[in-house]
């Protein structure tokens, strides 16, 4: 029996580490907390404080919208490079928004619409402007569309580009969604027949935030419209190319973010062109660069690449009726003449086979993004000014203001 202070300073000693395993980290603790001295243990009760808890997670989802208006004059391929490159980090980095509603955390669906101005073929009557893509969640359909731009000299309205996004596209009426239209050009920004003044005030009276970025040093137009917008003028050089540290993850990364599309199971009309999209999307972005297809390949296991409207477990996964309600000639072959719950086993297996390909994606970008801050910390470069960098900050200090997180 220990009845002698010391005796029991001496026990502690001994059986400290497992007595807090035993009791539990809080209580076990709070004995541990004697600093094993000769002192006898406080006869108060000991009082047990949980950590706070996380918000619940709330099946809602806010809508982030973002108008990007590029300059496909003369002499801007580079910036439509870096459009290219700069997708699926971008779109991911927008993807990290979260915002408390009502004691749960909601997460963001972003949808993307794309147009070109400034191209000398474009009509003149509509201002030499082209809505390439309307707003959309189907990623591989914009970096298509992206991959098919051309630059040829031309007049840039930038101007009336902005008024014709704000006029032309649906945007949400929820005071709450955030909506973006970025638009990067280098010429003057009073061209054209719509004023700086004209559009920044369409853009507002719909709550849509305008940045603009223009690619070289400051110009005084852009610098005037931009005060109009209400926004910090951002500079890009457009002939900048990202730098990219290799990884020892890089490989299986790239290797189970081809491995992914095995588990999409293309339904409807237009199902199988969408497939082959998303593996064009895949080659295209190799092409471009190690970092870009890298960065492709995370971001397919996130929640913003989502694919409902061709993929039979995406689309399940929205709703839990789909093969119920479908008919077997739109469904893929491997579902068709199947019962119900057969159906329901094959896309089971398919969704798990998904979900752990996921899980080992995400443990890989977790200990590749330790491996690169530490590369970083060794090897400190200075801050690369670049499409995605510029548009996120813009970003992140208008959804600040609704109370959005990163």
């Amino acid at each position: 029996m220990l009845d002698h202070p010391s005796s029991l300073g001496k026990w502690l000693r001994r059986y400290s580490l497992p007595l807090i395993a035993a009791l539990g980290s809080a209580t076990g603790l709070a004995y541990a907390a004697t600093r094993y001295g000769d002192a006898p243990l406080a006869s108060s009760s000991v009082s047990v404080v949980a950590p706070p808890s996380e918000p619940a997670l709330d099946p809602i989802q806010d809508t982030v919208q973002i108008a990007i208006l590029l300059d496909t004059s003369g002499s801007m391929d580079g910036l439509i490079h870096q459009a290219r490159s700069h997708l699926w980090n971008m779109v991911d980095e927008m993807g990290k928004m979260t915002r408390v509603v009502n004691g749960k955390t909601r997460g963001v669906r972003v949808e993307l619409a794309l147009y070109e101005y400034g191209h000398s073929t474009l009509p003149q009557e509509d201002g030499f402007i082209r809505q390439v893509l309307p707003l959309s969640t189907d990623l591989d359909r914009v970096s298509e569309e992206l991959h098919q731009l051309v630059t040829n000299g031309g007049d840039e309205y930038v101007g009336q580009a902005i008024a014709t996004a704000v006029k032309s596209l649906q945007w949400s009426a929820d005071p709450s969604a955030l909506k973006f239209v970025f638009v990067a050009g280098n010429e003057e920004f009073d061209q054209g027949p719509i004023t700086a003044a004209a559009a920044m005030a369409a853009a507002k009276d719909k709550d849509i935030h305008v940045q603009l970025i223009h690619c070289g040093p400051s110009d005084s137009t852009w610098q005037a419209a931009a005060s109009l917008a209400h926004s910090d003028l951002l500079t890009i050089d457009q002939d900048q190319v990202a730098q990219h540290v290799p990884a020892p993850q890089d490989a299986e990364i790239l290797r189970l973010g081809t491995e992914l599309n095995g588990t999409y199971m293309a339904y409807g009309p237009a199902g199988a062109a969408a497939q082959a999209r998303q593996a064009n999307a895949d080659a295209s972005s190799a092409k471009l660069s190690p970092k870009v297809a890298i960065e492709r390949a995370q971001l397919k296991r996130k929640g913003s690449y989502r694919n409902e409207n061709w993929d039979v477990v995406d689309a399940v996964n929205r709703d839990g009726d789909f093969l119920a309600k479908t008919a077997d000639d739109k469904l893929p072959t491997e579902l068709r003449g199947k019962s119900l719950e057969e159906k329901q086993a094959v896309v089971a297996a398919k969704t798990a086979a998904r979900d752990a390909t996921k899980a080992k994606l995400a443990k890989l970008e977790a200990d590749r993004a330790k491996f690169l801050a530490a590369e970083h910390a060794k090897n400190a470069a200075p801050e690369q000014r670049l499409l995605s960098t510029e548009m996120m900050k813009s970003a992140k200090k208008v959804a600040g203001k609704k109370g959005y997180k990163f």
